[in-house]
């Protein structure tokens, strides 16, 4: 899956508050607004499906099995 910038904006200041946001104080209260901004973003570039699809995987290829039969034999 590719990510958006607006998903790993909004991911990155989602992490910095689960690790930092102990105690409360005015930085976390910053980053709780950006945090709000940037899911609001990230919600509208959902309904836009700016991100790009996932490439489909290349076909898988078999190899045919020889056997003995088929191959010419030596006889000394």
């Amino acid at each position: 899956m590719t990510r958006t910038r607006e998903w790993l904006l909004f991911n990155a200041v989602e992490a910095w508050l689960h690790h930092y946001s102990s105690p409360p104080s005015e930085t976390v209260e910053q980053y709780k607004k950006l945090r709000d901004e940037f899911h609001d973003t990230y919600i509208k570039t959902l309904d836009v499906k700016d991100a790009e699809p996932d490439p489909s995987p290349p076909p898988r290829t078999t190899r045919k099995r020889t056997t003995n039969a088929n191959k010419a034999t030596k006889t000394v």
